[in-house]
C-alpha cells in the first residue's frame, strides 16, 4: 500500500523531513531533496522532490516501533535518486585544495578564469569571486511562505527526542537561503539547528563559511563561529569571531575586519570591535575602527559609515588634499546628506591656510516634472592679500547658484540657470565644487520653451555677470523671444520654414579707470569703445526660406532661397555719436537691412569594391558643388550685440554666411567645389576619410565685422582675393585602438597656414591602461578687441601695452602643442604626464608628471602640477601670465572609495582623452 503524507507540526519545520523517511525501510531508494509546504488545516505536509509528489511504496516491511519509553534511532542511506524536474543540478560545495587554497571563498585564480569573466576584472586582478550557480538563489518567497529541502549522505533520527542527525554533504535549502555542512543536528521540538564542519551559508551575493553554525529554522538566524565572509557584487571579504545573520538578513560582525584585498594579502584592512554589513540599505557600520595598512595603524575612529555597493548614503565622501602657492595647504572634506530617494545635499568645507575655511554646499532635487540645483559658498575675510589693491575686490568672497529645468507637459519647457559672485576674481581665486568655473563671465538666464508639431516658440531672459576686469563688457539679453518652425505639407517637393527674433540689448559700460593687482592705474576696455560698436537697441530679425530638396542613390541637388530682413532700434551715447561725427557719419536710430541669400548644393555618390590593409571596403569618390550668392548690403549702421567671425575650416565652404549672430550677413559671390573618399566597412563603420576643396570667389567679399569706411575691406587681402584657403579634412581609424584626426587650411594668397589642427589618441581596447594623445593647434584669424582702433578685427598682430611700453608680437595667432600619457612602466606601475605648451608666447600652460601604483584592491597618485589659469580671448597679457604649482595626493582604498585626492581625477579628467573611459572600467 501507498505510504501516506507525514503531517508534522508548523514549528516544526525541517525537522519533518527526515522523520517521513524513517518509516521506509534502509535501503528503500529515495530522491536527492524532500519538499515541506503547509497544508488545507495549517499542518506541514512533507514529500519527496518526485513529480507525483506520493511518497514510494516501501520495498520491505517498516520496522517494529520501540516503546515509548525506550530511546529509538533510524537510519536511512545517501538519497541517491533522480530530482525533481523542477529543482534539477546538483550543488556545487567549493573545498579548498593546493591549488586554490581560497575556493571556500568563492576565490578562482586569474588563469581559471573564462575569456568573459577576465574581460569584467582590471588586468592586475590574481582573481575574483565568483558565486556559483545554484537552486533558489533568485527566490524572493518570504521564509515563513517557504518550504525546506534538505539532503544528506546518511540521516539518523531520535524520535523521543525528536533529534535527526544528518552526516556527509548535508544541505539544507530555504528561499534564497543555503546552508551546507559536514553533519547536522535538528532539533525538531526547539525548531534550532547545529552544524559542524566545512560550514557555509549563501544567500545573495554573500558568503559565510566558519567551523560551527547555530540556526534558527523558521526564521533564517545564524550565528556561524571562527568566520569569514565574501561580499561578491562588492569583491570584498573579512573574518571574525563570529557572525550573526539576522531574520531580516542584517550580518554582524564581532571583532571582525573588512577588506577588498585579495585573499591571503590584507594591504588594508579595518578592524573593528562590531560590524554591521547591512545588504539591504547597501552601506555597513563599525565602531571602534582602526585602518591597518600591512597591518599597521595608521587611521582610527570610534564609528564608520561605509558603502558595501553602489546605493547612495549619507556619510563622509573620500576628501581632497593638496598644496599649491596661491592656496597653501588645500583640504576639502565632504558631507553627502541622503535626504530622500528624490532629493539629497552635499557640504564641502574646503580649508586653505593662505586664505581661510572656504564653506560650500548644494541641494539636489528631482520631481515628476523637474530637477534642479541650489547652492552657494562663503569665504568671509580672504586671508590672501595679492588683490587687496585691486579695484572691485571685496575680502568677504561669496557665490551663489540656481540650476531648475521644469518640464509641464511634453511641449512646454521651462529652464533656469542662475549664478553671482561677490568679485570678477572669484572664479581666478577660488575653485567650486558644485559648478564649472569661468574666466569670462557667468550665466544669469531663465527661458520658457514650446514646442508645437512644426514649430519651436522661445522666451528667454539672459543676463551676464563678469568673471574679470579686462574683457569688453557683453550685452545682456533682456528680452529674447523666438519663432522658429516649417509650414506643414509640401507642394510639389517645396518646402518652406522661417525664423524670427525679436531681442532688447543693453549693457552698462565702464568709466574712467581701475587699478590692477600690482597697484597699476589702467582705462576700462569699455573706455575704448568707439563709435557705433558703444550703442544698445532692440533687434527684429525675419528670415523666411523656401527649399526643394531632392536625392537619389546616386547623389543630391538642394536649390534653396531666404530672405533676411532685420530692423534696428539703438540708443548711443554721447561719446559714440561723437565718434561718428569725427568719421563723417552720422548715428541712425532706426537702421535695417535687406538681404536675399540664393544657394544651390549638389553632389554626386560613387563607390566600389577596394582593399586595404588586406581588407575589403566599399571606397567613396563623393564630389560637391555649392553656389551662393549674397549682394553686398553696407552694414556700418549696425552694432555687434552678438555676432563673431567664423574661422575658416572645410565646413565654411558650404555655410551661407561667414558671420556667426544676426549683426552681420557676408556678402559673396562664390563658387565651393569639394571631393570626399571614404573607405566604408560591410558594417557601415567608417574606416578613413579624406576631403579637400576649395571656393571662388567671383566679387570682392566688402561687409566686414567691423569697420570705419566702406573702403576699408581692400585693406585687408583676404577680402578681396580670388580663392579661399585650401581646405582640408583627414581621418583615420587604424583598428579600435587607435586614430587620428587633422584639419588644415592653407592660404595660397599669403602663403601661409590659416589654421589647423592635429589630433592623435592610441588606446588599446584590450588594454584602457594604455593611453596616448598627442594634438596640435594653429589658428591665425581669431577675433580681438583692438584696444587703438576701439573695435573688433579679425587675424592676428602685435599688442602694444601702452601702462607697460611692452610689446607682444603677433600677440593673437594661436600655436600649441598638448601631449599626454599613461603607460604601464612596471606590473602595476604606470607614468602620468601631461604638457601643453604655447609657441607664439612661449610659456608652459599646463604640465603634469608622476606615477600611479593600483592593485586590486587599492590605488594610490602622486602628481605634481605646474599650470597657468589661461585664457586666450583675455585682452590683457599681463593679466593671465601667473602661474601656479602644487602638489597633489590621491589614495583610493577599493572598497572604501577614496581616501583623498578627489581633484586630482578632475585635471587628469580634463587633461587625459581616454582617461575617464579607464576609469570607467575599472583600472
Amino acid at each position: 500500500m501507498t505510504q501516506p503524507y507525514k503531517v508534522l507540526r508548523p514549528t516544526a519545520l525541517a525537522l519533518g523531513i527526515f522523520a517521513a523517511l524513517h518509516p521506509f525501510a534502509a535501503q528503500q531508494v529515495l530522491a536527492n531533496e524532500f519538499n515541506c509546504t503547509v497544508g488545507p488545516n495549517g499542518q506541514w505536509l512533507c514529500v519527496t522532490e518526485e513529480k507525483a509528489r506520493v511518497a514510494p511504496r516501501p520495498a520491505t516491511a517498516p520496522a517494529p516501533m520501540a516503546p515509548a519509553s525506550q530511546q529509538q534511532t533510524v537510519s536511512t542511506p545517501a538519497a541517491t535518486g533522480q530530482p525533481a524536474s523542477d529543482e534539477s543540478g546538483a550543488v556545487d560545495i567549493r573545498r579548498s585544495t593546493a591549488a586554490n587554497p581560497y575556493a571556500h571563498l568563492d576565490w578562482i585564480p586569474r588563469d581559471q578564469l573564462s575569456a568573459a569573466q577576465l574581460e569584467e576584472i582590471a588586468p592586475y586582478c590574481a582573481g575574483t569571486y565568483i558565486e556559483p550557480a545554484r537552486l533558489g538563489k533568485d527566490d524572493n518567497t518570504p521564509l515563513n511562505q517557504s518550504p525546506i529541502f534538505a539532503s544528506a549522505d546518511s540521516s539518523s533520527y531520535n524520535q523521543p527526542e525528536q533529534i535527526t542527525t544528518l552526516d556527509g554533504n548535508v544541505i539544507l535549502r530555504q528561499a534564497s537561503l543555503q546552508f551546507t555542512g559536514d553533519s547536522a543536528e535538528l532539533n525538531q521540538q526547539t525548531s534550532l539547528g547545529r552544524l559542524d564542519g566545512n560550514v557555509s551559508l549563501r544567500d545573495r551575493d554573500v558568503l559565510i563559511v566558519g567551523d560551527h553554525a547555530r540556526i534558527q529554522l523558521d526564521s533564517g538566524e545564524a550565528q556561524i563561529d571562527n568566520a569569514e565572509y565574501v561580499l561578491h557584487e562588492m569583491q570584498s571579504r573579512g573574518t571574525a569571531n563570529y557572525i550573526k545573520r539576522q531574520e531580516e538578513g542584517i550580518i554582524r560582525l564581532k571583532n571582525g575586519s573588512y577588506t577588498s584585498c585579495v585573499p591571503g594579502n590584507n594591504d588594508w584592512h579595518l578592524q573593528s570591535n562590531n560590524i554591521t554589513l547591512n545588504p539591504d540599505t547597501g552601506f555597513g557600520t563599525a565602531t571602534n575602527v582602526t585602518l591597518r595598512v600591512k597591518n599597521i595603524p595608521v587611521f582610527y575612529t570610534p564609528y564608520i559609515h561605509f558603502p558595501i555597493d553602489d546605493r547612495r548614503q549619507s556619510g563622509f565622501l573620500p576628501p581632497s588634499v593638496s598644496y599649491s602657492r596661491r592656496k597653501g595647504v588645500d583640504l576639502t572634506t565632504p558631507y553627502y546628506i541622503n535626504l530622500a530617494p528624490h532629493m539629497d545635499a552635499t557640504l564641502y568645507p574646503n580649508y586653505m591656510s593662505e586664505r581661510g575655511l572656504l564653506t560650500e554646499g548644494e541641494f539636489r532635487y528631482l520631481t515628476k516634472k523637474s530637477e534642479g540645483m541650489v547652492g552657494g559658498a562663503w569665504l568671509g575675510d580672504d586671508q590672501e592679500k595679492e588683490r587687496k589693491r585691486q579695484s572691485e575686490y571685496k575680502k568677504d568672497r561669496w557665490m551663489y547658484t540656481w540650476q531648475h529645468q521644469h518640464g509641464f507637459n511634453n511641449r512646454l519647457l521651462a529652464e533656469i540657470d542662475y549664478t553671482d559672485i561677490s568679485d570678477p576674481y572669484y572664479f581666478q581665486d577660488l575653485s567650486s565644487n558644485i559648478r564649472e568655473s569661468s574666466d569670462t563671465t557667468v550665466d544669469q538666464r531663465a527661458s520658457l520653451r514650446w514646442r508645437g508639431d512644426s514649430y519651436t516658440a522661445g522666451l528667454n531672459l539672459h543676463a551676464y555677470e563678469r568673471a574679470n576686469v579686462t574683457d569688453i563688457t557683453p550685452h545682456n539679453k533682456l528680452p529674447q523671444l523666438t519663432l522658429n518652425g516649417r509650414v506643414p505639407g509640401e507642394w510639389g517637393g517645396l518646402q518652406l520654414a522661417y525664423q524670427s527674433e525679436l531681442v532688447r540689448f543693453e549693457r552698462s559700460l565702464k568709466k574712467g579707470s581701475f587699478t590692477d593687482r600690482d597697484g597699476e592705474v589702467q582705462q576700462w576696455r569699455d573706455t575704448r569703445l568707439s563709435g557705433i560698436d558703444r550703442a544698445d537697441g532692440s533687434r527684429l530679425h525675419l528670415e523666411p526660406s523656401l527649399s526643394m530638396p531632392m536625392s537619389w542613390s546616386w547623389g543630391f541637388v538642394k536649390p534653396a532661397l531666404k530672405y533676411a530682413y532685420t530692423r534696428y532700434d539703438l540708443d548711443l551715447d554721447r561719446k559714440g555719436k561723437d565718434d561718428l561725427l569725427a568719421n563723417g557719419r552720422r548715428f541712425k536710430q532706426n537702421a535695417s537691412r535687406s538681404v536675399p541669400i540664393a544657394s544651390i548644393d549638389s553632389g554626386l555618390y560613387f563607390d566600389r569594391p577596394s582593399q586595404m590593409f588586406g581588407k575589403q571596403y566599399t571606397q567613396t569618390l563623393e564630389p560637391r558643388l555649392f553656389y551662393l550668392y549674397v549682394p553686398y548690403e553696407d552694414q556700418l549702421d549696425i552694432p555687434l550685440f552678438d555676432t563673431s567671425e567664423s574661422s575658416f575650416t572645410y565646413s565654411s565652404l558650404w555655410r551661407d554666411n561667414r558671420f556667426t549672430g544676426r549683426d552681420r550677413i557676408g556678402d559673396t559671390n562664390q563658387i565651393s567645389l569639394g571631393l570626399t573618399w571614404r573607405w566604408l566597412e560591410e558594417s557601415g563603420f567608417e574606416r578613413q576619410r579624406a576631403a579637400i576643396g576649395q571656393a571662388y570667389y567671383l566679387s570682392d567679399r566688402k561687409v566686414m565685422l567691423s569697420a570705419e569706411h566702406k573702403d576699408d575691406y581692400k585693406l585687408n587681402r583676404r577680402n578681396t582675393a580670388s580663392r579661399s584657403p585650401y581646405a582640408t579634412q583627414y581621418m583615420l581609424r587604424f583598428n579600435q585602438d587607435w586614430r587620428l584626426n587633422a584639419d588644415w587650411a592653407w592660404d595660397p594668397n599669403e602663403h601661409r597656414t590659416r589654421t589647423g589642427s592635429l589630433m592623435f589618441n592610441y588606446q588599446p581596447q584590450d588594454n584602457l591602461n594604455k593611453i596616448i594623445n598627442f594634438g596640435y593647434r594653429y589658428s591665425n584669424d581669431g577675433v580681438y578687441f583692438d584696444e587703438d582702433k576701439g573695435r573688433w578685427v579679425t587675424g592676428s598682430t602685435d599688442y602694444y601695452n601702452s601702462s607697460t611700453g611692452k610689446t607682444y608680437k603677433d600677440f593673437y595667432k594661436i600655436e600649441q602643442t598638448d601631449a599626454s600619457i599613461m603607460w604601464p612602466v612596471f606590473q602595476r606601475w604606470n607614468a602620468i604626464a601631461r604638457w601643453q605648451f604655447d609657441y607664439n608666447r612661449s610659456r608652459t600652460l599646463d604640465a603634469f608628471g608622476g606615477f600611479e601604483y593600483s592593485n586590486c584592491c587599492w590605488k594610490v597618485r602622486l602628481i605634481q602640477r605646474y599650470w597657468v589659469d589661461y585664457d586666450e580671448r583675455s585682452m590683457s597679457p599681463e593679466d593671465n601670465r601667473r602661474p601656479d604649482r602644487g602638489i597633489f595626493l590621491q589614495v583610493i582604498l577599493k572598497g572604501l572609495g577614496g581616501v583623498t585626492g578627489n581633484k586630482v581625477g578632475t585635471f587628469l579628467d580634463e587633461g587625459i582623452p581616454g582617461y575617464q573611459r579607464r576609469e570607467q572600467h575599472g583600472y
